[in-house]
């Protein structure tokens, strides 16, 4: 009777490493084959899940089931509104867009509204525009761009601060404004952005304007801090604003005893004195009279 002669040292190791190969090559088919069929179950129940429910009218039941499950696991999980990071604000009120953001103590992160929480804060009266966003897994991050005053409104009822697009602002101190230009008109406040960028091109003009006055819903009027006027064109204002920075360089008429600088037509201006230089100029004193 004859055996087998044992294998060698070398052989033996080989089928052991080639038992192993076998096994971890079974293992991650089997793995693979786990996996796709969970990710497909998954797609087919988000495909035709909600579909169904639907169809049989119990979608906002699910919904509803859903989202209290959804509040559960994101407190288990401490995935709830703690903080709360503000950028950009300088004037909005704080408790005003604390309100406005919507936040509740424990409110679940995950199922926060971001866009209706955007919406509510730039109903505020100095917000341009906010982004809400989320970081896990419990920090909200609200960034404002804040609108900026560039004029007081004039109106029967009093002043009220606008900005370049002529939206009325609220919440603020009066007297931290006085030093912006005063607009008169009723359609002053949506036209006045253009007419400030004109009067802004020269800042050394600009820094003598104290007011403006919309005239007939077409153009301005511009009041200097001096006391005198200037009547600017309907169109063209940039080129009069221009042709008056000339006329001072030249002729130094801001600091003449002139009321009105009239600017309406492009090729001449009107200039009427002030009453006194006016009264001068008709009854010039006497040559030997003593004074």
């Amino acid at each position: 009777m004859y055996s087998t002669p044992p294998s060698t040292l070398e052989e033996q190791a080989r089928e052991r490493r080639e038992k192993l190969e076998q096994q971890h090559s079974v293992g991650a088919n089997l793995k693979k084959l786990v996996r796709v069929f969970w990710w497909s179950s998954l797609t087919a129940l988000l495909i035709a899940g909600p579909f169904a429910l639907w169809y049989t009218g119990k979608a906002e039941k699910w919904y509803a089931v859903a989202e209290v499950e959804a509040i559960r696991l994101s407190a288990e999980f401490g995935m709830t509104v703690k903080n709360i990071e503000v950028r950009g604000r300088e004037k909005t009120d704080p408790e005003a867009l604390l309100a406005a953001i919507g936040q509740k103590p424990g409110t679940p992160i995950v199922t926060f509204d971001v866009d209706a929480a955007r919406e509510r804060i730039e109903q505020l009266s100095w917000v341009r525009n906010a982004i809400v966003e989320r970081r896990l897994p419990n920090t909200l991050i609200v960034s404002i761009s804040e609108r900026q005053p560039v004029a007081l409104w004039q109106t029967d009822h009093g002043h009220t601060v606008i900005d370049a697009d002529g939206a009325q602002l609220q919440d603020y101190e009066l007297g931290d404004y006085l030093d912006l230009p005063v607009v008169v008109g009723a359609d002053a406040p949506e036209h006045a952005s253009e007419m400030l960028t004109t009067l802004k091109s020269i800042p050394r003009l600009f820094d003598m304007v104290s007011g403006a006055q919309r005239i007939g819903n077409r153009r301005w009027n511009i009041q200097l801090s001096n006391g005198m006027f200037i009547r600017l064109p309907e169109e063209n204002m940039d080129k009069a604003w221009a042709r008056l920075d000339q006329l001072d360089q030249e002729h130094h008429i801001l600091s003449r005893d002139v009321l009105i600088v009239d600017l309406r037509l492009p090729d001449r201006t009107f200039v009427r004195l002030t009453p006194g230089a006016a009264e001068q100029r008709r009854n010039p004193p006497k040559k030997g009279n003593a004074a």
